[in-house]
């Protein structure tokens, strides 16, 4: 049995399919992906969990729902750093 965590398993397997080393996406689609960002109400939610998380308060349904929030957290930034690279390497800046 493998000894690593669903999370980085997912997180392994979203680097490999974004390639964010790859800076290859159209200037016009790499600075819409640098707009990408958590709505207001999920960033609230993010920081009263991560605060419950730091007290040790957090339930498991809670603790299911943090993970959630780092994944997608872990897919917007793979995103954003190949858009950044894209930006870089054609000469544009952000």
């Amino acid at each position: 049995m493998s000894s690593t965590p669903a999370a980085d398993l997912g997180a392994e397997i979203l680097a490999r399919t974004i390639k964010p080393e790859e800076g290859n996406l159209p200037v016009d689609a790499a600075r819409s992906i640098l707009d990408f960002q958590l709505a207001q109400v999920d960033y609230d939610r993010v920081n009263g969990l991560a605060a419950k998380a730091r007290a040790g308060t957090l339930t498991t349904d809670e603790r299911s729902e943090l993970d959630e929030y780092e994944r997608v957290s872990c897919l917007l930034e793979l995103m954003q750093s190949k858009a950044r690279l894209s930006l870089k390497l054609a000469g544009v800046t952000p």
